[in-house]
């Protein structure tokens, strides 16, 4: 599930890898392509979230749908993605990468990892950077749509009005969470009955991922993965708590994609604030 920058610099020139630099920066679409085009590993194609990892904004839905997954898919051939491709993504701590790393295997294809510590990894070890963008490469992704992976609105309703077995998993900032701001979206809170476990919990100061061992105490007492479901501000971050989950052994959680951006699209939709939610299945 990650590589380090050492392993990938010994890879990185293989046919059968491909490289994707995901750096992004919400609230400067244009911030992560613009390093990019100023340095990035060599070969490395570029995924923006917005243009790339996400489909065009609606009411609702929230502020990053999930993409159309042919369009993807071509995208990803056209950098040269086969089904025995080893696909590499990276970013610069913004949490991007677990974004592509999981519409990856959304869309199919298993050998997909991390770069640990991400661009910053590989700046520390002195390794080569490059500003040529690669030419497009012969590829052929092997589209098979995991669609339950994912759950909808409807899905998020029947959990909130009828609680059940399931857990939901609010991964944003706890200020976000408890409602004190809301930077981003029109409403503060979160979904009633979601705990809070805020994403960069299950990352070093450097960038680099904690021990499995670590992910899974942040995740114990939330009864079975199968029954755990991520959200967090449009369904980006969601995703590295997912790829915690994994990295734990805490296999098949699902991700709402529309997230906290999508439920507070709807007026009639409650809200909680407050930190009710963080102390139930609290470690």
């Amino acid at each position: 599930m990650l590589i380090t920058a050492s392993e990938l610099a010994a890879v990185v020139s293989d046919a059968d890898t491909v490289v994707f630099d995901c750096r992004f920066r919400l609230g400067d679409p244009t911030d992560g392509r613009n390093r990019y085009l100023a340095g990035h590993i060599p070969g490395a194609y570029y995924l923006d979230l917005e243009q790339d990892l996400s489909g065009p904004k609606q009411a609702h839905g929230g502020r990053h749908p999930l993409p159309d997954s042919q369009q993807l898919a071509d995208k990803l051939s056209a950098a040269g993605v086969t089904k025995t491709a080893r696909v590499v993504v990276y970013d610069d701590g913004e949490g991007m990468a677990p974004r592509a790393w999981w519409l990856i295997r959304y869309l199919g294809h298993e050998h997909c990892v991390i770069l640990d510590g991400g661009y910053r990894a590989w700046l520390a070890q002195g390794l080569p950077t490059d500003t040529t963008i690669p030419q497009p490469r012969p590829g052929d992704f092997p589209l098979s749509i995991h669609r339950d992976w994912i759950v909808s609105m409807a899905d998020i309703e029947k959990m909130v009005y009828q609680p059940g077995a399931a857990t939901l998993v609010d991964a944003r900032a706890p200020e976000r969470y408890r409602g004190d701001v809301e930077p981003i979206d029109p409403v503060a809170g979160h979904i009633p009955h979601a705990v809070n476990r805020p994403w960069t919990d299950g990352v070093n100061e450097d960038g680099t991922w904690k021990s499995p061992e670590h992910q899974r105490s942040r995740f114990q007492n939330l009864g079975r993965p199968t029954d755990v479901v991520m959200y967090c501000g449009s369904g980006v971050t969601a995703c590295a708590n997912l790829f915690a989950m994994e990295l734990a052994g805490l296999s098949g959680a699902k991700l709402y994609p529309g997230s906290w951006s999508d439920w507070c699209s709807y007026p009639d939709h409650p809200v909680e604030t407050g930190d009710a939610g963080t102390d139930r299945n609290e470690q």
